[in-house]
């Protein structure tokens, strides 16, 4: 048989235009390994089964159909494409690639691959991994400045689409794809990239993930809707979780613990698995969110027997005014020293869970907050007259409340108390929090809204509409509390968020700094939490009973 004919050469079946004949190629009797190419190049559900070893799914074939039409005939349209977190979007890519360098490596002309940062890297790698397949195993390169996996006289280019990146002077002659999106430069895309597609009225293919609606993906995606009602083609492919779980049974267990153990609302939820924009333009507890964090139950003034308690402190700096007892406060606009006492109880009851139209409980214990301490300016660890040290105030209270762990914030001004605290109640009772860093108070506002989204975050009741009780200066510093998503928009890393500095609000006494040290207060109780949850933390409480006999004869 000649060797020109063989599925090791598959390309041979294709002629210009590209797709001419495929599907109708000789007949199985005249010659089958011709004929086996060109049916399986005729479609890449039947090339990504049967040439690369890993069927896609229906969600992810569908897309990728009308991208290889669009390609062969020149018709020069752009996609987007947007799958849910882990669903397969960068392996039905990998196939996509692998699938043309087959077709076009005997009529040449490349692929241009643009990404920012660790996209790069994820491409080459998963294509490397699925050239590995019976027809292209061997016969593949890779070389070149910039990156470049040739196969026949096809070829893929990898180019950095940062905007410092040095990428002009390539030419996408069939493909551009662009990875991460939603990170994208528009200025730069257009000024760099969309050129490249010129010559030959190349298709462009964007990828990303869902963050906020003012970026290159949410516009592009606009873009690309207003063209498809203009000419009926369907241009955005926005993949539901639904549909995912519906042809992949372990990702439907896979999303309901997100939902479980997030929320489903939680932004990171929301954007990342059911494509919903995060936006910052709002504070970061709407109402409906608020709703969830009231509690039923009132404050307490002391613990109840066989309950348990911890707590958790955000330490302001000392005040030098604070040095006799009443005396005004070289900056009263500091803030407070706040120190939360939350009780856990069992989460016994349902949490309604969107995802599977039915009720299931939620992980973890209920943080419920029962009781606060407060103080002004007072000195960490000196004395005034009529005013005692701060760092003994905080620990009588600590031990009145029998508290089983105490996180503290240690940045700056902190670690000195958070060490003399941790000598005092033992060290496998206290936790010292670094919260300085932009990057730890973002993961702890996703922590936070975790908790709160899935019930399990409640404040006391019974003074929250009583103007200067700490109830109230709460629910205000929460009303108040806003964020902003910058740099990539990952929630849990780039998260901004807290009240403005220069809030104010009118009180009986006038108007005054709104602060946020009650809220940053009960906020760490999501560190202690996820910590619990990842086994770093174990506390619980014990007590004594006696359990009546019983005699074995009866």
């Amino acid at each position: 048989m000649d060797s020109t004919s063989s599925p090791q050469e598959p390309s041979l079946a294709v002629s210009s235009p590209f797709r001419k004949g495929l599907g109708r190629g000789p007949s199985p009797t005249s010659n089958d390994r011709a004929w086996l190419a060109s049916h399986l190049l005729a479609d890449i559900g039947l090339f990504s089964r049967h040439v690369i070893g890993l069927p896609l799914y229906d969600y992810q074939v569908q897309p990728l159909r009308a991208i290889v039409d669009a390609v062969l005939s020149r018709q020069g349209r752009e996609f987007l494409l947007v799958f849910p977190r882990q669903s397969g979007k960068n392996e039905a890519v990998a196939q996509l690639l692998v699938y043309l360098l087959a077709l076009l490596q005997r009529h040449g002309g490349q692929m241009v691959y643009g990404a920012i940062g660790d996209g790069l890297g994820r491409g080459m790698r998963r294509l490397e991994q699925r050239l590995d397949t019976p027809w292209t195993r061997g016969r593949w390169r890779r070389g070149g400045r910039p990156t470049r996996y040739t196969l026949g006289q096809a070829a893929v280019v990898f180019l950095s689409s940062h905007p410092q990146a040095a990428s002009r002077g390539e030419t996408a002659d069939h493909l551009l794809i662009l990875d991460e999106a939603q990170d994208q430069d528009a200025a730069h895309i257009e000024a760099v990239f969309t050129p490249m597609r010129a010559a030959h009225n190349a298709t462009a293919v964007y990828l990303g993930t869902v963050r906020r609606t003012g970026d290159f993906l949410w516009v592009k995606k606009g873009e690309l809707e207003s063209a498809t009602a203009a000419d009926g083609h369907p241009r955005v492919f926005l993949v539901a979780p639904d549909a995912v779980a519906a042809e992949n049974p372990a990702y439907a267990i896979f999303l309901a613990e997100q939902v479980r153990r997030y929320g489903r609302r939680h932004p990171i939820v929301a954007a990342e698995y059911f494509l919903e924009p995060v936006d910052g333009r709002g504070g970061l507890f709407p109402p409906w969110r608020a709703a969830f964090m009231r509690g039923a139950h009132p404050r307490l003034g002391a613990p109840r027997p066989d309950e348990l308690y911890v707590a958790a402190i955000d330490l302001a700096g000392q005040d030098e005014g604070a040095a006799e007892a009443g005396g005004p406060l070289h900056n009263p606009g500091r803030d407070y020293t706040v120190a939360t006492i939350f009780r856990l109880t069992e989460a016994v009851e349902a949490v309604e869970n969107e995802l599977l139209g039915r009720n299931s409980v939620s992980g973890g214990p209920i943080y419920e907050a029962v009781d606060v301490f407060v103080d002004h300016g007072s000195r960490h660890f000196q004395a005034a007259p009529g005013q005692p040290r701060l760092a003994d105030t905080l620990l009588t209270y600590l031990r009145r409340w029998n508290v089983a762990h105490t996180i503290i914030d240690a940045a700056g001004v902190g670690q000195g108390l958070a060490d003399w605290l941790a000598a005092a109640l033992g060290r496998e009772r206290v936790t010292a929090h670094q919260l300085g860093g932009s990057g730890a108070k973002a993961r702890l506002g996703s922590d936070l809204l975790a908790l709160i989204d899935t019930g399990r975050f409640r404040y006391w009741t019974g003074d929250e509409d009583e103007p200067l009780s700490d109830g109230w200066w709460f629910w205000q510093q929460v009303v108040a509390c806003g964020y902003s998503l910058s740099g990539a928009g990952r929630f849990d890393h780039d998260l901004r968020w807290g009240v403005p500095a220069a809030a104010r609000i009118t009180t009986p006494r006038g108007v005054e700094p709104t602060h946020d040290d009650r809220l940053l207060s009960a906020a760490l109780v999501a560190e202690l939490e996820r910590r619990r949850r990842d086994g770093a933390l174990l506390f619980g409480a014990s007590a004594s009973r006696i359990i009546p006999g019983r005699d074995p004869l009866s």
